[in-house]
């Protein structure tokens, strides 16, 4: 090898990696411009819609932008995965999770009851991650973990790369720069410079003067001298400042977020990786682990069962003593919750990991039996006490619940048999519209009518209940005396809504629930 070769060989190298940093910088460009502006802009869209406003008339008009925006950039990256067959399916699936996405933006601001408003929220951003691995991802085959995994990676890679925005500007800098060429960048450094240095010594030589001027004038004139006066001693709002500071970090955080998350997400190899761990092939252990495992639950699930159906439903047993039918309801109520809950886990777990037989299928068939029983006793339980209690948001709160685990359970009863059957959209469907239904349907109302119902009956209900824990959308059913005494809360929620009305653009922080109360004062 001669001595050219030799040196011929690392410049070739040393081309091909500028021609390799030349690349990506240009990608990085492409990326900033096509995701800068757009992302800056929904931040600005953003903090006006939601900047010291939870519940407001404003916030319907925020998740319909948000998804103009992000189906609009999703498509302009040509990040859509659904095509041929999938398509007409895939649209189907994202028109009905917009709409309730959209339902439950409405629904926001029209009660005032603070559980409601974050479960509203929480609905929202779990609709909108699934829609966005819908863009993203070919959700053909996808099991319930594969959601969890893939919406996770795709949240906390998006937010990982927040910092994403400032290399990227980089990028565009360094090779504006580049495009401008060594000497005119020189020029444009050697300008700067003179007009620093110009607009120094002009100020070195104009403030003195200035003062000197200033001091006539303000001898000269009244009205000059007040309002000099009014300048020098500008005191600084601390209210004011500190809305400007929170405006700005919101700013910079949505922006952030927004734009980590399309840069990540939209790169081939980061979809890729997203894929290949959601699509990843189940263990397959041996299932006689499971029969044994779900063969010793499923016999002790059986015997309490019985017990549930002898003494609570059909009343033959004997309640242990110092008990009455509400004490008993009342007791052990959540423990049975969250054995339903863990009865659910363990099955889908089962299913997921575990290779199947009849038999197990079978175990699985009577756990998934002997949950519904559970699931009835519960209820049963719930409503003996609310019979002696009455209703709270809590209470009603759990039936639901209930309702949904009972319904929850009958699609992976489905799916113990039809493992095709798409049991993450049935669960996501079928919290999605209970929720949505709960929440129009204010529940507060309903607990307030039902507790003076029951009182006008004869029967006892604890008034401070009424008067400190419901939100306003309970006014309706409230006798005025009730809501509009000195120590409910009813007051001090208005008095709020009212202050944020005058104080901070009131328009957006319009709310049907609170709005309606005030109308009644």
């Amino acid at each position: 090898m001669d001595n050219n070769t030799t040196i011929a060989i690392p410049q070739a190298n040393q081309l091909a990696e500028q021609e390799t940093k030349m690349t990506e910088m240009k990608k990085k460009q492409k990326r900033f411009q096509m995701f800068g502006i757009g992302s800056f802009l929904y931040a600005l869209f953003y903090t006006f819609c939601l900047y010291r406003n939870a519940s407001g008339i404003t916030y319907p008009f925020f998740v319909g932008g948000t998804l103009l925006f992000f189906g609009y950039f999703t498509r302009k990256s040509g990040s859509s995965s659904a095509d041929g067959k999938g398509q007409t399916k895939a649209h189907i699936n994202r028109t009905f999770l917009a709409v309730c996405i959209v339902m439950a933006g409405i629904l926001n601001c029209a009660t005032d009851s603070g559980v409601l408003i974050f479960f509203n929220k929480v609905l929202m951003l779990v609709l909108f991650g699934v829609l966005l691995l819908q863009y993203w991802h070919d959700l053909t085959g996808w099991s319930v973990t594969a959601y969890v995994k893939g919406g996770a990676a795709m949240l906390f890679g998006g937010i990982a790369n927040m910092i994403a925005p400032v290399y990227d500007m980089s990028a565009c800098l360094r090779l504006r720069h580049m495009d401008s060429g060594e000497e005119g960048l020189a020029e444009k450094s050697a300008g700067r410079r003179r007009l620093v240095r110009s607009v120094g010594i002009g100020l070195l030589i104009v403030i003195p003067m200035a003062m000197f001027i200033a001091i006539l004038l303000a001898s000269a004139d009244a009205v000059f001298c007040s309002l000099l006066y009014d300048i020098l001693t500008f005191s600084v709002d601390i209210d004011g400042v500190e809305n400007v500071i929170k405006i700005a970090v919101m700013l910079v955080a949505v922006f952030a977020v927004c734009y980590g998350i399309f840069a990540y997400n939209v790169e081939p190899q980061n979809k890729k990786t997203i894929d290949d761990m959601a699509g990843t092939e189940r263990t397959g252990w041996d299932s006689y682990i499971a029969v044994t495992v779900n063969g010793v639950m499923g016999v002790m699930y059986v015997f309490f069962s019985g017990i549930q159906i002898i003494s609570l439903f059909l009343g033959m047993g004997k309640l242990p003593e110092g008990y009455t039918y509400a004490s008993y309801a009342r007791h052990g109520f959540f423990e049975l919750v969250f054995v339903c809950l863990f009865n659910i886990i363990l099955v889908l777990c089962t299913l997921a990991y575990f290779e199947g037989s009849r038999l197990l299928r079978a175990l699985l068939t009577v756990i998934c039996g002997c949950t519904y029983i559970m699931t009835v006793s519960s209820a049963y339980r719930m409503l003996l006490y609310i019979s002696s209690y009455h209703l709270t948001f809590l209470r009603l709160l759990v039936l639901w619940g209930l309702v949904m685990i009972a319904v929850v359970m009958t699609g992976v009863l489905v799916y113990t048999y039809n493992q095709k059957f798409s049991l993450f959209r049935f669960v996501l469907m079928t919290l999605t519209v209970g929720w949505l239904c709960f929440s129009s349907a204010h529940p507060d109302y309903w607990i307030a009518s039902y507790n003076i119902a029951a009182c006008e009956e004869g029967q006892e209900y604890d008034s401070s209940y009424l008067r400190r824990s419901l939100s306003l959308d309970a006014v309706a059913a409230l006798p005025e005396e009730v809501w509009q005494e000195r120590d409910s809360s009813y007051n001090r929620r208005l008095e709020r809504y009212q202050r944020q009305q005058e104080e901070f653009m009131g328009f957006r922080t319009f709310n049907f629930s609170r709005a309606y109360a005030a109308r009644l004062e």
